[in-house]
């Protein structure tokens, strides 16, 4: 039974992926290609860094949560990619590190999803933008052939979950 559904959930990612395939849009693409950077790691250090030095007290205490729950999402995705080792929708893309070869769960849908967390709580009238832009570059995740919806599902539901778990320590 469980097998059953497994191989349902990805005939379902995998039609997902199909449609995106063929519905894609050289301008949409072009402005996913952007959007989705801004779940890049790189961006973020920057981010953390420039934030962290300019930023006020509370702002560099809310960072501190934001590394650590950054760190613990980082180790979850580095484990499960290593145990499931889902191929990529887009094979042919080639990455720095071996686990990011792997599609399950998507870190990109765990960092955005974390960060809307923490700074929505932080800044509550901040909350409705912040998942705005998650959802933008989950969306762009999928939509650019780097995962299946699972991927950025799992990624946001971890990435929820690392921000609560920082948070109540």
């Amino acid at each position: 039974m469980l097998t059953q559904l497994i191989q349902n959930l990805t005939a379902w990612d995998h039609s997902i992926i199909n449609w995106a395939i063929k519905h894609q849009d050289r301008r949409a693409r072009k402005a996913f290609h952007i959007v989705t950077y801004l779940g890049s790691g790189y961006i973020w250090t920057v981010a953390y860094l420039i934030l962290f030095a300019l930023g006020t007290e509370k702002v560099r205490d809310l960072l501190i949560s934001v590394i650590l729950a950054e760190l613990s999402g980082l180790l979850i995705i580095i484990v499960l990619r290593n145990l499931i080792k889902r191929e990529r929708p887009n094979v042919d893309i080639i990455f720095l590190l071996p686990w990011q070869n792997n599609s399950f769960p998507s870190h990109h849908a765990l960092r955005v999803s974390m960060l809307a967390t923490m700074f929505g709580i932080a800044y509550p009238s901040w909350l409705p933008l912040l998942i705005f832009g998650a959802t933008i570059v989950s969306i762009s995740r999928i939509y650019l052939e780097r995962h299946y919806l699972f991927d950025v599902l799992a990624g946001s539901f971890i990435g929820f979950l690392c921000a609560r778990l920082v948070l109540f320590i």
